[in-house]
């Protein structure tokens, strides 16, 4: 039987990517996505997920608008990345169809109550606002999570927003304090292997040159990103008045592994942490980091066989029409 999945998303380049390989997996029953601030506002998130469904013949899944801000600061963006629209330019038709009208921790709440407890996951590719605010405004309901697998932190490894921090969490450290203290099983898919994972221009060609469709907005997603990185490292090497050596650019998979591990669990190699969130504002603040004493008992991916890894993603995106 499939795995019933509600997809926490900000969609985000590499949250169109995940999306498209769980559409792929008849290993997943997805019935809901639901939509969170973080790569881009929230208006923008849930437009590119509508629109990513549509693209995907895929309208029948329910989106549901959620947190506009974090929990308790202010909003980072990753526009700079993404592109403005968060799709990098794609040109995809909106549809007619709109948000469910409702809030998606109290949607989250109602079908976790309805549905045979210990049934659901959360697959969160974006900050954890939406589930910590589950997690805090319905615990009953969020004890009937059968897990979370979260995109998340950098544990042994720097960050990618400052050196000690990554996205998903420096956007709302104190919702993923929350979540990993929430007694619920607690799957974290770190900077630590989704940077080992990487496509680069051969492999993006191959891509457009087996798939269909939706295999060519993937391919361009990944060029937009590829393109993005280059303008940036281009830009600083000039603001220092240095010279750019030649470099070739990949597109990591952060958020496809994410659904790698619901379909395919052993691509991965994991250890059980303690992890602590740093939350003080200061140089460190958005760090995972390994705190036997103070820190949360969470799964977290440390390996992952990278070959088989973007096979599978190959594989999912071009059986796609």
């Amino acid at each position: 039987m499939p795995t019933p999945v509600i997809i926490d998303t900000d969609p985000g380049l590499d949250d169109a990517l995940a999306l498209f390989i769980a559409c792929a997996s008849p290993e997943l029953d997805i019935i809901a996505v639901t939509t969170v601030a973080g790569n881009i506002g929230l208006w923008r998130t849930t437009t590119n997920a509508l629109k990513l469904l549509h693209h995907l013949g895929r309208d029948e899944i329910p989106v549901i608008a959620g947190s506009a801000q974090a929990l308790r600061r202010g909003a980072i963006e990753a526009a700079p990345i993404h592109g403005e629209d968060g799709l990098g330019g794609a040109d995809l038709p909106l549809p007619e169809r709109r948000p469910l009208a409702t809030e998606a921790s109290e949607w989250m709440a109602r079908e976790l109550l309805r549905r045979p407890s210990h049934s659901v996951r959360i697959l969160a590719l974006g900050p954890l606002t939406n589930v910590a605010q589950l997690v805090e405004s319905r615990p009953d309901a969020a004890r009937r999570l059968a897990g979370i697998i979260a995109m998340g932190g950098a544990v042994r490894e720097a960050g990618n927003v400052t050196q000690f921090a990554e996205f998903n969490i420096a956007a709302d450290p104190e919702a993923a304090s929350i979540v990993f203290g929430s007694g619920i099983a607690v799957t974290l898919v770190p900077l630590d292997v989704t940077r080992k994972v990487l496509a680069d221009r051969e492999w993006n060609t191959t891509l457009s040159a087996k798939g269909g469709k939706v295999a060519q907005t993937a391919q361009a997603l990944i060029e937009a990103y590829l393109r993005n990185f280059e303008a940036r490292v281009s830009a600083k090497g000039k603001n220092r008045g240095a010279l750019v050596q030649p470099f070739t650019p990949k597109f990591p998979m952060h958020d496809p592994c994410v659904v790698l591990r619901a379909i395919e669990p052993g691509l991965f190699g994991a250890e059980a942490l303690a992890l602590r969130v740093v939350i003080d504002r200061s140089e460190r603040d958005g760090a995972t980091v390994i705190d036997s004493e103070a820190g949360e008992l969470v799964e977290v991916l440390t390996r992952v066989d990278s070959g088989r890894a973007l096979a599978a993603i190959l594989a999912k995106l071009v059986a796609l029409p």
